[in-house]
């Protein structure tokens, strides 16, 4: 009896260890989007890790971008702010790549932008 019980212990301590070996879990990024938004975000995944080349946009407000790319860059955590320069984008994005690029540091990042007010007319 006395070995029966040493033997339980001594199996459930090895248990516990070998499933414990596996690192640390959790964290990690957001799941991908599906759908229309999985579209959106790998546009601005790609513009996010300038895969895409951007040219000069006529008929952009680039008074809007630059205040919304700097924004974007001040929300990216210390890392990523070291290794993207979000403003630099200004004037070269439409507005649905500049909608897919916040998309994407939004999912990605798990960052909360302020909704965007609408013009009064």
């Amino acid at each position: 009896m006395k070995y029966t019980i040493q033997f339980l212990i001594g199996s459930l301590l090895l248990t516990n260890i070998i499933f414990a070996s596996g690192g640390i879990g959790g964290g990690g990024i957001a799941n991908i989007p599906q759908g229309q938004d999985r579209e959106k975000y790998h546009l601005g995944k790609a513009i996010f890790n300038q895969e895409l080349s951007l040219e000069k946009q006529l008929n952009v407000n680039s008074n809007d971008q630059d205040e919304r790319l700097e924004y974007l860059q001040g929300s990216l955590p210390n890392t990523e702010k070291r290794r993207v320069n979000l403003p630099d984008l200004s004037g070269k994005l439409t507005e649905e790549q500049l909608q897919a690029l916040e998309y994407f540091v939004q999912v990605r990042f798990n960052i909360k932008l302020p909704e965007k007010k609408k013009d009064k007319e």
